[in-house]
C-alpha cells in the first residue's frame, strides 16, 4: 500500500477514535453498581459518568441529574473532564490539519502541480507530523483520564472499609475509552510514519543517459534518411539521360515505308 493510502488508513483510525472519545465523554458509564454483600439490592442500579449521576430502576425507567456530592464528584472525574475534553480538541485539530495540510484532500479545485516546489512539500510534510502528533497526544490524554478512574474504581471496590453499596465497578465507557485511546495511537503514529519517509528521487544519470540514447538515436535517423536520399538523387541522376534518348527515339523514329521498283513509297 503506497504512502496516500497509508495516511487515508491513519486518518480513518483518527476518526474512529475520536469518535470512540465522544461517546466515552457523553456515557454516563464510567463507574456502575457493584452487586456485592449480604444485600443485594437488584431492584435499581447506579450509573457515574463524567457528568451525570444517573439510577435506573428495574422497571426500566432512568433518572439522572448532575453531580452534587462530593462521593460522586470525586477527583478522578473532575480531571476526566479537562482531560477528555482537551484530547477531543486536539484529535479532532490533528485529523484536520493532516487531512488538509497533509494533501489528502484539496480544497482549491485545482489540480496538483507535479513540478511542485520542495518548500512546498516540506510544508505539507510539516503540517501531518503536526496532525499525527496531536492525533497521539489526544490518545495519551483519554488513556490517562480512563486508566485513572479505572484505577480509582478499583481502589475503592478493594477497600475493606467502604460500605457494599458504594462499591462500584469498573463501567462500559472505561473500556470504549481505552478502545478510542489505541485507535487514535495507531492512526496518529501510522500518520507519522508516513509524512516522516523521505522521497526517493531517481538518480541523475538515469535521465542524462536517456537524453543521451535519445539525441544519437536521433541524429542517427537523421544521417540514414540524408544517406538514402542521396542514394536516390544519384540513381535518378545515373539513369535519366537514357530514359530520355530512349523514350525520344520511340517517339520520333520514322515509321518503316514499303519501296516499289518505280522509286515511290507506299
Amino acid at each position: 500500500m503506497g504512502g496516500q493510502g497509508r495516511q487515508i488508513g491513519g486518518l480513518a483510525l483518527c476518526v474512529m477514535g475520536i469518535l470512540g472519545v465522544s461517546l466515552t465523554c457523553g456515557l454516563p458509564l464510567w463507574r456502575e453498581t457493584s452487586f456485592v454483600g449480604a444485600n443485594i439490592v437488584t431492584a435499581q442500579s447506579v450509573w457515574d459518568g463524567l457528568w451525570l449521576h444517573c439510577i435506573v430502576q428495574a422497571t426500566g425507567q432512568m433518572q439522572c441529574k448532575t453531580h452534587t456530592t462530593p462521593n460522586t464528584l470525586t477527583a478522578d472525574i473532575q480531571a476526566g473532564r479537562a482531560l477528555i475534553l482537551i484530547s477531543i480538541l486536539a484529535g479532532f485539530l490533528g485529523f484536520i490539519i493532516s487531512l488538509l495540510g497533509g494533501g489528502v484532500a484539496n480544497c482549491s479545485g485545482t489540480p496538483p502541480d507535479p513540478a511542485e516546489p520542495p518548500s512546498s512539500s516540506n510544508g505539507r510534510k510539516k503540517a501531518c507530523l503536526l496532525g499525527g502528533v496531536l492525533c497521539v497526544l489526544s490518545a495519551i490524554l483519554c488513556l490517562v483520564a480512563v486508566s485513572w478512574s479505572a484505577a480509582r474504581t478499583i481502589s475503592i471496590f478493594n477497600d475493606p472499609f467502604v460500605a457494599a453499596a458504594l462499591r462500584r465497578e469498573v463501567g462500559s465507557s472505561i473500556y470504549i475509552g481505552w478502545a478510542s485511546s489505541v485507535l487514535l495511537l495507531l492512526g496518529g503514529a501510522l500518520i507519522c510514519f508516513v509524512c516522516g519517509e523521505k522521497e526517493r528521487s531517481p538518480p541523475l544519470y538515469r535521465s542524462s543517459s536517456y537524453t543521451e540514447l535519445s539525441d544519437y538515436s536521433s541524429r542517427m535517423s537523421t544521417q540514414r534518411s540524408d544517406v538514402v536520399r542521396y542514394n536516390n538523387t544519384r540513381m535518378f541522376d545515373r539513369y535519366a539521360p537514357n530514359t530520355m534518348v530512349e523514350h525520344e527515339a520511340q517517339v520520333y523514329s520514322p515509321p518503316n515505308k514499303a519501296y516499289s521498283g518505280a522509286g515511290l513509297y507506299y
